[in-house]
C-alpha cells in the first residue's frame, strides 16, 4: 500500500509586513511573504514527509504564480489549486504600534478561494478528484469563506467521503470577524462537528464560540458530536486527547516564546503526520509539541527549513 495522503482545503493570502511602526507621513517598503492556516499547516506536513495535496484557488496573476511556485519547491501538491481568470489573491498587512503590538488588516472579500464551490458542476468535479485521499483537512477559517451553498454542498460530499472510508480532520480554528453572526458561526461549526473523524480544537476558540465553563465541558461537549478523536490544545499546559474512551493530556514542551504565530497549525501538521504514519495520539501529540516548540521561537509562521526538528 503507498504512502497515505491528504488533501488540506483552504485559503492562503499575501502577507505584507514590516517590524516598524507606521509612522505619520513616513514613506518604508514592505517585506512579503504569504500566510495563511491551512497553508501553513500542509507546508511542515510536507516538509515532514507527509503527501500533502493543497486545494485552494487563486488568480491568474503573477503574485500567484510565485506562491505556487514556492509551494511546489515546498513539495506540496498544487493539482488542485484552481486558476480563476482575472482574479487576484487575498492579503492582510501586519502593523506593528509603537509598542510592538501586531494588528491585521485584511483584503479577503473578493478572493477566488471563497468562490472555489460556488459552481456546483465544477465543485463535483473537484470533489470526484479529492476522493482518492485517505485524509481530507478544513479549518474554521475555511468554512467562514464559502457562501451558504458552497457549505451545502461541501458538508454533503464530506459524509459521502466518509461513506467511503474517506478520514476527515477539523481544525476548529475560530475567526469571530469572519463570521455574519456567533449563531450562525455556532450552527456551521456543529454541522462540521458530526461529519468529523478527528477534531483539533482550541480551548480559547471553544469557549469564544460556544461559553463553555472550562475545559471538562469542552471535551465532555465535543464527545456529544460522536468524533472519535479529539485533540484540546491548551496553549502552555500541553493538549489533552479523548480517542475511544481514552483520555491522555500530554504537556507541551517548555521553551522561551518568540512569536506564536502558527503555534496551532505546526502542532496539527507534527500531530497529523504522525497519525497517518500509524503512531499512538500520545507519541502524535509529543510531535505536535515539539514541532511547535521550535517554531515559536522563530519570528513568522514559516520557519527556515534548516531550522526543522526531527519529531519521531
Amino acid at each position: 500500500m503507498g504512502k497515505q495522503s491528504i488533501a488540506v482545503i483552504g485559503e492562503c493570502m499575501i502577507e505584507l509586513s514590516n517590524s516598524a511602526a507606521l509612522a505619520e507621513g513616513s514613506i518604508r517598503s514592505m517585506n512579503m511573504s504569504f500566510g495563511g492556516d491551512t497553508l501553513n499547516c500542509a507546508l511542515y506536513m510536507a516538509r515532514l514527509g507527509g503527501n500533502v495535496d493543497y486545494v485552494t484557488a487563486l488568480g491568474d496573476d503573477d503574485l500567484s504564480q510565485w506562491m505556487i511556485s514556492a509551494w511546489k519547491a515546498e513539495g506540496i501538491h498544487c493539482d488542485s489549486v484552481k486558476i480563476e481568470q482575472d482574479g487576484l489573491p487575498a492579503l492582510y498587512m501586519i502593523v506593528n504600534d509603537p509598542s510592538g503590538e501586531r494588528f491585521f488588516h485584511y483584503w479577503r472579500n473578493n478572493s477566488p478561494a471563497r468562490r472555489l464551490l460556488d459552481n456546483p458542476t465544477t465543485a463535483a468535479s473537484l470533489f470526484n478528484r479529492l476522493n482518492k485521499h485517505q485524509y481530507v483537512f478544513l479549518s474554521g477559517v475555511t468554512l467562514a469563506i464559502y457562501s451558504d451553498q458552497a457549505l451545502d454542498r461541501l458538508f454533503q460530499w464530506l459524509g459521502e467521503y466518509r461513506e467511503i472510508g474517506g478520514r476527515v480532520v477539523f481544525d476548529g480554528n475560530f475567526r469571530p470577524r469572519l463570521w455574519s453572526s456567533l449563531d450562525r458561526a455556532r450552527e456551521v461549526y456543529e454541522t462540521m462537528y458530526r461529519v468529523s473523524d478527528l477534531v483539533l480544537s482550541t480551548n480559547d476558540d471553544e469557549r469564544a464560540l460556544f461559553s463553555d465553563l472550562d475545559d471538562s465541558s469542552i471535551l465532555l461537549r465535543l464527545s456529544g458530536y460522536g468524533i472519535g478523536e479529539i485533540v484540546l490544545k491548551q496553549g502552555e499546559l500541553g493538549c489533552t486527547v479523548v480517542n475511544s474512551n481514552e483520555t491522555h493530556h500530554i504537556p507541551a514542551n517548555a521553551v522561551t516564546v518568540v512569536d506564536t504565530t502558527s503555534a496551532g497549525d505546526s502542532f496539527n501538521a507534527g500531530y497529523l503526520t504522525s497519525r497517518m504514519n500509524g503512531l499512538s495520539v500520545k507519541t502524535a501529540a509529543e510531535a505536535g509539541h515539539r514541532l511547535a516548540s521550535v517554531v515559536i521561537q522563530h519570528k513568522g509562521a514559516i520557519i527556515p527549513i534548516d531550522a526543522m526538528p526531527v519529531i519521531n
